[in-house]
């Protein structure tokens, strides 16, 4: 139920006109623009990877554990430099067995979908990340797990693949 409701609040947020984004957005300190939304529950699955059948559910208790690291980057949505801690899209994948020239739907919860081959993301060195400056990532500022890329990325100015509010990624 939850990710239906957060479904239309994202589906909603997007279909502001753009001449309400300005006047919203400098009325609020959140410079994604939306209104603030509840943290997953601990038992809640925030992704699922999924390839020819194998599908891998994670919490966000889970993804913590896997080995991360922390990148900074400038962040191109709010144009201001942060810190990340995100696990690679190389180790990601390979929990279901994806790679190479394999096609990789990421789809985020207001049903935005970016495609590409599994090596154009790893060689855009692409990484999940989990929190941003330390703190778990609120989803009305793109969370709780976000694609990012590093600033020395073909990608970093790319917009396409930086899929805010991610919820599965599928081999299609």
């Amino acid at each position: 139920m939850k990710r239906k409701v957060l479904s239309i609040f994202m589906l909603s947020a997007t279909l502001i006109l753009p001449t309400q984004v300005s006047s919203f957005a400098a009325s609020t300190a959140n410079p994604y623009g939306a209104a603030a939304i509840d943290p997953p529950t601990a038992s809640e699955v925030i992704l699922t990877i999924s390839r020819k059948g194998k599908v891998k559910n994670y919490r966000f208790a889970d993804l913590l554990k896997i080995k991360s690291s922390t990148i900074t980057i400038h962040e191109p949505f709010v144009k201001k430099v942060q810190s990340f801690l995100a696990i690679p899209l190389t180790t990601i994948f390979a929990t279901v067995g994806i790679s190479g020239s394999e096609k990789v739907e990421t789809k985020a919860l207001n049903d935005y979908i970016y495609a590409n081959t599994a090596k154009s993301f790893t060689d855009a060195k692409g990484y999940l990340a989990i929190k941003r400056n330390g703190e778990p990532i609120p989803y009305d500022q793109g969370g709780p797990i976000r694609i990012i890329f590093p600033n020395s990325s073909k990608w970093s100015t790319f917009l396409d693949p930086w899929n805010w509010s991610l919820m599965s990624i599928s081999v299609k």
